[in-house]
């Protein structure tokens, strides 16, 4: 019996979302998938360990949300940009010389996101449609999200977004999962960005970086000035309760007051829990057929916590 394969490819700022998709690469190895886990990250030199989707039965795309989209380098990485440069590192390499022996995917297309991805002719259709003669890539993409103002509806275009990004890359998407992830105070996190003069996405690595180790060395570079204003924007963070002490049910336990309940200890073991059941069950239906081949990517899973 062939071993089956898994990619999980995740952009994280605050462990959140990497959190979600170790949960998910578990249950793939637990089901037999030899499974490789990447975090998206700016600078990394994708040359070195390419990823190439058509080595695998699944890819597992997973973001958090800044701003309504998927992080910057989930999308800038994995779009149809060509040849591009992000933070002064080249994405991807020159065009090769055409190869007799290459995968159909390699010869429609070498220079379009990570090396080693290669992303089908708009000629050749949907991947997995009738017809069409290349084994079908299973997607499932996720995300983690705020939702401190309109719930769940805050991850629907980031989660098609993502789905867009794995079919122009030759990938299916059956599945989609989206959670609350840890949700930081706007006024520490636009307060930092406006008095260092960085954007959001930054300011909020930045609160992470300097939470888990305040003596590395980029902030020990730092003026004292602006290490003054991150310890005030971070007091705003500490001294700030998303639960009420007003017990609304009289079951003890508190109001939130965000949307989603607790948001500052999102995701929780029940959002892990989720995830779990849910990738099981993708494999479950998709994979463990009588015959061990995979069914044809018809059904779409949706979880929304």
């Amino acid at each position: 019996m062939k071993k089956r394969k898994a990619v999980v490819l995740y952009g994280s700022l605050t462990g959140n979302t990497e959190m979600v998709g170790k949960a998910m690469a578990e249950v793939l190895e637990e089901y037999g998938f030899e499974t490789r886990c990447e975090k998206l990250a700016a600078g990394k030199d994708w040359s070195q360990t390419p990823v190439h989707f058509k080595d695998y039965d699944i890819v597992v795309l997973g973001s958090l949300i800044v701003a309504g989209l998927p992080y910057k380098e989930v999308y800038q990485l994995l779009g149809l940009q060509g040849n591009r440069t992000i933070n002064g590192v080249t994405m991807t390499p020159g065009a090769a010389p055409p190869n007799p022996d290459d995968h159909p995917l390699d010869r429609l297309n070498r220079n379009s996101g990570i090396p080693g991805i290669v992303a089908p002719s708009v000629a050749t259709g949907s991947p997995g449609a009738k017809g069409d003669n290349l084994p079908t890539i299973y997607g499932v993409v996720y995300a983690t999200y705020g939702g401190s103002g309109v719930g769940p509806p805050e991850c629907y275009g980031s989660l098609e977004v993502m789905e867009e990004l794995l079919r122009v890359n030759g990938v299916r998407t059956v599945g989609k999962f989206a959670c609350p992830g840890k949700e930081m105070r706007h006024e520490a996190v636009d307060g930092i960005a406006k008095a260092l003069n960085i954007n959001i996405a930054d300011s909020m690595a930045m609160i992470q970086r300097y939470t888990l180790d305040p003596d590395a060395e980029e902030f020990q570079k730092m003026s004292p000035e602006d290490i003054a204003t991150i310890k005030k924007y971070l007091g705003i963070e500490d001294d700030y309760s998303m639960l009420e002490g007003n017990d609304p049910l009289g079951i003890g336990k508190p109001g939130s007051t965000f949307w989603h309940y607790d948001s500052g200890k999102r995701p929780s073991q029940r959002d892990l829990t989720k995830a779990k059941i849910f990738m099981a069950e993708i494999i479950e239906d998709y994979f463990l057929t009588t015959t061990g081949d995979p069914r044809p990517p018809y059904a779409m899973y949706t979880c929304i916590s």
